[in-house]
């Protein structure tokens, strides 16, 4: 379409300047100058002249409402309140605007009553719900403030008295005046009231017994008498409703005490488009009524005739003009309390859908519309104008909306003031199923999106439609990786209508269809079974959360001593409602589905720091009456099934420590397994083999003598330990002392345990009355101290790892294809700062690392490899949970290392073996031998589980030698020498021929009802025909069953486990029969006999366990000492015990000089500490010296001991002298360091250090720990702080720009340079700028940088340092002629010849480096001639 215009004459047109349209709008209305009339008269009275001379006063020429530009400061404006809470009120004024009244801003009374109560000094507090009801008149100053979170301003309301009254005088109040105040004091016969009204005192007396008004509440009053002094006034009051504050003076002339809220008479003098024009008082003032505050919303200015009186009420007045703007709608706080109440007064609801909005005319602000047939509406042109992008022509968009014209529209919210609803027709609205909250209903499943993760709940704030949610973090599925814009699959929990809030879970329990929640309290019936969140834990109950916000107790006294322990915060399982009192429920546990010692297939549903959830998937329970209403086509139907839920904590994943994340590698969500049950719904891992080798033991059949398993449940300070033991129907806990687990052989060591860790007891005796055990766990009641029984733990832990292997191999996972023992190439990465181990990766891998230990470490002057160096290395040990690899990269090491795992036969049962101790582990120590290739030797840590002491490698440390026996006819399993002769000892006598062997019974459960139902067959083995067996032989047969852990046949490292028998939905059953209280009695009796005997035989063997391993340890030999020969050891082993004279003198020499090397390596400062006990002693001989400290720190944490080192950072801080705050802060920073780095409490340490030090210097050390760990996200709101408490240091602005730079924000440095110029004093202004110089070169930005050097010397050109900086910075960047420049213009300053000196001296030098023989003497020469100018002038 071509454009045309129109023709003018020859000569155009002049193109006057366009005026704005808003060019005349001041103080929110347009305003023009009214003409003056004409002057008859050239003389007239005083007074005339007085009223004509300012004639040409601005008037309005619309009725525009109030908007949030046109919103003056300090002005005051009627509101009505919206809604109410303990802290705020949400009061709606003119203009669809809604402003904030916090609890301070009500009154002086009321504030004084608050915090009163607050204090529990009074009772006469009331909150604001109570004193404000929805539709409440009020009027107050209103406070623009910029809006959180927003570049929208928002409003303020503040209705204190002394506030809203501060322009008012007590001489000029009037009977008959209206105006709010508040109740000060309430007395026996009346109230004192609060005005604000400076030098005014009132009082309004009692109508009735009943006092109605509360201390600090608002209240309208009417001034009924008045006592005017010369310095102060009183008045009596009468109170009076929102609807009774008409003016009946009309002779008012100040327009100051008409208030708004008040109602006066309105006179019309004009219709305009956009209202009605008119006056008040007598004609005193012009008002204005705007279209859309007219009496009835669907109303128009034509309505209205002119010259008529109606009544109206103030809405506010423009400070300046003095324009009155009123509203005819007295009903305000009608509609308002209907709005619940009676349907016609406001039938829509916030988000409803007018599927034919009748447009009925353009007006002011919007499109007026017509609501089913009753409602206005408004459609704003903001609203339509968001519709589009770019630009549009306004009169073809609202063509659109010609009269009569219908549009689909939402209802968005409703206006009070303007009796209308608000709407919009945009499609994106129009559409949006979830629009408010009533759209949504707990229990819903809705789709959510991720907006952001909220660092307070440790959740995400999500968006669902346009509702806003959140997913706490006891909520989340710990499985999934979230990111921002990530849409999940979630269920709808509660609904928050005050906070406009919905809250969710993605979890899996909740997103199954079978899910039973609660989501009504009128539901929640005793003996229901629901769904529910464990969201606290306390000592005494655990609080339980459902949906729609309903809470339950489940106290502990009602759970037994098992089941109390297995909960967490953010379990999710099912609970049954005990009891109910209205809101109040109390809790219990559904019953039982599974008893102790059951095996169930389960199947892993998430994965938890604590450990991993799993369900249970078995047949649904059908009911007889529903089974005969079936029909036949039902039969075709999928069989129901119901699930259980349960956890499988860390610590029952696996017997070895080492072990249990490499478990909770190999069982990812979604993996099947089994599990056995131990608790109410605790299920474990490491439990399997033992229940499905034997039957459980219950309380009936449990004998005095068994030996059963149990697990450590707390252990209190007074070293009494809580044990549950693995007896069906018996759930009290059996309690041992710590000394009662000891036996002393190792001396001065103390016993750690751990909860859930693994003890073997000994029932001593049973009590039926009381139904309580007695037990012993000391190791020589549950332990024969056979070490073959040593060398099946040791086994089973290498069938572990097997099993972990092949797992990983299955799923191609790259540490899955290394050997023990195996050579490999590994490339050098670096040196850990705090452990000093060196780094590696493997060649051909980089998903793997390797690791050398410092302990392993070349030591003294070796030299360290360089970065990327290739070096063979042995494979010592894998860790499967983090791909790593311990390796060997001494030469010796990979000789004598190979690949094997079976010992050769000569080296069977074979001991004095020479042996280097590589690695010491929480299980087993690995150890090589002295000569020749073998494979690793594995020694175990404990001999046994009651082996708390660790007598097994107790002394052996890396490093070590030692000499070996073997202890498995296969593997190369081993003990020390002094170990396997102390054990060897106490052997068990092999049976006799008087006790023939029977059948060795089968591992499969076998009960004598089961039996006799369903015969099964069982594979017997036959007594052998020879009369004496073995001695090897009679061992295997006479292997005990009454509760030790039976060894089960290996295939590919996997114990092999006989299939379960799966009935009624049950799939679990014990495995062995036990023996019978007879047969335990004559075996125990027998037993007896044969140790008395051996006894007997063997002298010495008495005090065996009052013995000291410690005396008994050889000592270690050194590297170059000879492996002894056979003849040796024979020859050795025929000497006499009783040493001569010779040979103790000998001995007594030896010793001494053993006593003097370590003396000397004590003495040494120089040496390397290699134990705590070399750590303690530094500590303690320099207390105060944070070094030491933190190489201790360093070496617990270079052997995983997190928490150690943490008590040791706490210890140090209790150590070192306060008169020491470098000291402290540097044990501060490495606390915070680990917090970081291994820990989840950095925030909480935080406080702490901040009270303990000068907070600067922490906040200064936390930046650099956060910018050493890469923590960006925690950085920025350090630096936040940094900036809000510490503006005026100077170093903090060079500190947030490193900060800055660091985090990529540097285009906002150039802005916080400036904040910085303003907060700082004048005299750091200049260090400031050049230090901001500096970070920008740093940083790369040199044309930066050079530019404030320039402005510095150019300001302030005495400054020769700066001069010098300028010059340094141009040389370094390579900009020598800039360089020259700049020397040039300092030399050229009038400055005293030391400064001078200065500059000649910096210019030479850069003459005689980078420029020429010429250019240096030129310098030279200037020097000379200024020297001679300068001594000239003086």
């Amino acid at each position: 379409m071509v454009p045309t215009e129109k023709s003018f004459p020859r000569g155009g047109i002049i193109h006057a300047e366009a005026k704005s349209a808003n060019a005349n709008i001041i103080f929110g209305a347009t305003q023009k100058k009214a003409k003056k009339g004409q002057q008859t008269k050239a003389k007239d009275s005083f007074l005339k002249e007085l009223t004509e001379e300012y004639n040409d006063q601005l008037e309005s020429a619309s009725a525009e409402t109030l908007r949030l530009d046109t919103l003056q400061e300090d002005m005051l404006v009627m509101g009505v309140v919206k809604e109410a809470n303990a802290t705020t009120l949400q009061i709606a004024i003119p203009g669809r605007m809604t402003a904030r009244t916090q609890v301070m801003d009500i009154s002086e009374a009321y504030t004084r009553v608050a915090k009163s109560a607050m204090a529990g000094e009074t009772s006469d507090y009331h909150d604001l719900m109570e004193l404000f009801p929805v539709g409440s008149i009020v009027y107050g100053k209103a406070i623009k403030t910029e809006k959180p979170g927003s570049n929208r301003p928002s409003v303020l309301l503040s209705l204190k008295p002394a506030d809203v009254h501060d322009r008012l005088h007590h001489k000029n109040i009037k009977k008959g005046f209206v105006f709010s105040g508040a109740i000060s004091e309430a007395l026996e016969h009346g109230y004192v009231i609060e005005t604000g009204i400076q030098g005014l005192t009132a009082f309004v007396a009692c109508e009735s017994a009943e006092q109605t008004l509360h201390v600090g509440q608002l209240a309208f009053l009417k001034v009924k008498q008045v006592k005017h002094d010369a310095s102060t006034s009183s008045c009596t009051c009468v109170h009076v409703t929102q609807d009774a504050l008409k003016i009946k003076s009309q002779n008012e002339s100040n327009l100051d005490y008409i208030l708004p809220g008040s109602i006066v008479r309105f006179k019309v003098s004009k219709q305009l488009k956009d209202g009605l024009k008119g006056s008040i008082m007598n004609e005193s003032f012009t008002a204005y009524v705007n279209e859309h505050h007219l009496s009835n919303g669907l109303e128009t200015p034509e309505d209205y005739e002119l010259n008529e009186e109606y009544s109206a009420r103030v809405l506010y007045v423009m400070p300046l003009t003095k324009l009155v703007y009123l509203t005819l709608n007295l009903d305000i706080k009608q509609r308002a309390e209907d709005e619940d109440e009676q349907e016609p007064a406001e039938p829509l609801k916030k988000g409803s859908i007018v599927e034919k909005a009748k447009v009925l005319r353009l007006g002011s602000g919007g499109v007026v519309l017509l609501l089913n047939k009753k409602l206005k509406g408004i459609l704003s042109y903001s609203s339509i104008k968001a519709n589009f992008k770019g630009n549009y022509d306004k009169d073809e968009v609202l063509s659109k909306y010609g009269r009569k014209t219908k549009h689909k529209v939402r209802v968005l919210g409703y206006d009070m003031f303007e009796s209308s609803y608000y709407c919009s027709d945009d499609p994106n609205l129009v559409n949006e199923k979830l629009y408010s909250l009533e759209d949504l209903n707990p229990g819903d499943i809705v789709t959510a999106k991720m907006i952001k993760k909220d660092e307070k709940i440790n959740g995400w704030t999500v968006k669902i439609g346009r509702l806003n949610g959140i997913i706490d973090q006891l909520y989340l599925a710990n499985n999934l990786r979230y990111e921002v814009g990530q849409r999940l699959r979630c269920r709808v929990l509660d609904i928050s209508v005050d906070r406009q809030m919905c809250y969710l879970s993605n979890r899996s329990e909740y997103l199954r269809k079978d899910a039973k929640l609660l989501t009504n309290l009128s539901a929640a019936q005793e003996g229901g079974v629901y769904l529910g969140t464990v969201v606290r834990c306390e000592p005494g109950y655990i609080l339980v959360k459902f949906g729609d916000g309903i809470k339950g107790v489940l106290h502990r006294q009602n759970l037994s001593e098992k089941s109390s322990l297995s909960f967490f915060e953010g379990q999710t399982t099912t609970f049954r409602i005990l009891s109910r009192n209205k809101d109040q429920i109390t809790l219990t546990l559904p019953e039982d589905k599974f008893q102790l010692g059951e095996i169930c297939p389960v199947e892993i549903t998430n994965a938890l720091d604590s450990g991993l959830e799993m369900k249970i998937t078995y047949p649904a329970d059908e009911d007889e009456d529903e089974d005969a209403d079936t029909d036949a086509n039902d039969e075709e139907a999928e069989p129901k099934v119901e699930e259980f839920l349960g956890l499988i904590p860390s610590s029952l994943l696996s017997d070895h420590v080492e072990l249990i994340a490499a478990q909770k590698r190999i069982h990812p969500v979604g993996s099947h397994t089994e599990a056995a049950c131990i608790g109410q719904n605790i299920f474990s891992l490491r439990d399997v083999p033992y229940f499905s080798g034997q039957l459980t033991t219950d309380w009936k059949t449990v004998q005095v003598g068994d030996i059963v398993r149990a697990y450590v449940k707390n252990v209190s300070t007074d070293q009494v330990v809580d044990l549950m033991v693995a007896i069906r129907d018996y759930n009290k806990v059996v309690k041992v002392h710590v000394k009662m687990l000891r036996l002393n052989a190792v001396r001065a060591l103390p016993v750690d345990l751990s909860p859930d860790q693994l003890l073997y007891v000994k029932i001593l005796s049973k009590s039926v009355e009381t139904k309580t055990l007695t037990v012993s766990a000391k190791l020589t009641d549950v332990w024969s101290g056979d070490l073959s029984d040593t060398a099946k733990l040791v086994e089973s832990y290498f069938d572990e790892l097997l099993q972990i292997k092949s797992v990983l191999k299955e799923k191609s996972a790259p540490i899955g294809k290394f050997t023990l023992g195996a050579t490999i190439s590994v490339v050098f990465k670096g040196i850990d700062p705090v452990s000093n181990d060196w780094l590696y990766t493997v060649e051909g891998c980089p998903k793997v690392k390797a690791l050398l230990v410092s302990s392993l470490a070349p030591a003294g002057n070796a030299v360290t490899p360089q970065v990327g160096s290739k070096q063979p290395a042995v494979i010592l040990w894998i860790d499967y949970a983090e791909d790593l690899l311990l390796v060997s990269t001494k030469k010796m090491d990979i000789e004598h290392i190979n690949t094997e795992w079976l010992i050769p036969s000569n080296l069977i049962g074979k001991t004095g073996m020479k042996a280097k101790v590589l690695l010491k582990l929480d299980t087993v120590i690995v150890c090589s031998l002295k000569k020749g290739s073998n494979p690793l030797v594995i020694c175990p840590v404990r001999l046994h589980a009651n082996d708390v002491e660790n007598s097994g490698s107790a002394g052996l440390r890396p490093g070590d030698f030692c000499n070996i026996g073997f202890i498995h006819e296969e593997l190369p399993i081993a003990v020390p020498e002094t170990v396997w002769r102390l054990w060897k000892a106490t052997k068990r006598p092999a049976a006799t021929a008087e006790e023939p062997l029977g059948p060795v019974k089968a591992k499969k459960a076998k009960l004598e009802a089961v039996a006799e139902a369903a015969p099964v067959k069982t594979k017997k083995t036959k007594a052998k025909a020879e009369p004496t067996p073995t001695k090897r032989k009679a061992e295997e047969a006479v292997q005990p069953t009454n509760g030790q852990k039976k060894s089960q046949p290996l295939t590919n490292g996997i114990a092999k486990e006989t299939p379960t028998k799966k009935q009624n939905g049950k799939f679990f059953e014990d495995k062995l029969p036990a023996k019978s209280a007879k047969a335990n009695a004559e075996a125990a009796k027998g037993n007896a006999i044969q140790n008395e005997a051996a006894k007997a035989r063997m002298p010495g063997v008495a005090n065996f366990w009052e013995s000291d391993l410690g005396q008994t340890k050889d000592a270690s030999s050194d590297e170059e000492d000879a492996e002894p020969t056979a003849a040796e050891t024979q020859t050795n082993a025929n000497k006499k015990k009783r040493l001569s004279a010779k040979e103790k003198a000998k001995a007594e020499v030896k010793e001494e000089q053993r006593l003097r090397e370590i003396e000397e390596r004590n003495a040494d400062p120089q040496a390397r500490l290699e134990t705590i006990d070399q750590y303690e002693r530094l500590v303690i001989a320099q207390p105060n010296n944070s070094m030491s400290w933190l190489k201790y720190i360093s070496f617990l944490l270079s052997n995983t001991e997190i928490e150690k080192a943490r008590d040791l950072a706490r210890r140090a801080i209790a150590t070192i002298s306060f008169r020491e705050p470098q000291e402290l802060r540097n044990i501060w920073s490495a606390l915070l360091n680990m917090e970081l780095a291994y820990g989840n409490n950095f925030d909480e340490v935080l406080k702490e250090a901040l009270q303990s030090n000068d907070p600067l210097e922490t906040y200064i050390s936390v930046v650099d720990i956060l910018k050493k760990n890469n923590q960006r996200e925690r950085l920025a709101p350090v630096l936040a702080i940094l900036l809000k408490k510490f503006k005026s240091e100077a170093k903090v602005w060079r500190l947030v720009a490193e900060g800055y730079f660091w985090l990529g924000k540097s285009d906002q440095v150039h802005s916080l340079l400036q904040r910085a110029l303003r907060s700082l004093p004048n005299l750091e202004h200049i260090n400031c700028i050049v230090a901001y110089a500096k970070l920008y070169e740093k940083n790369d930005d040199k044309d930066m940088a050079q530019t404030l050097l320039d402005d510095i010397v150019t300001s302030y050109p005495k400054r020769i340092d700066i001069w010098s900086v300028y010059v340094d910075m141009l040389i370094k960047t390579g900009q020598i002629e800039s360089a020259r420049n700049v020397l040039d213009r300092a030399v050229q300053q009038k400055l005293k010849p030391e400064k001078m000196q200065v500059i000649y001296k910096k210019y030479l030098e850069l003459e005689k480096e980078h420029g020429t023989k010429a250019t240096e003497a030129k310098v030279m020469q200037e020097a000379q001639q200024w020297v001679k100018n300068y001594a000239k002038a003086i």
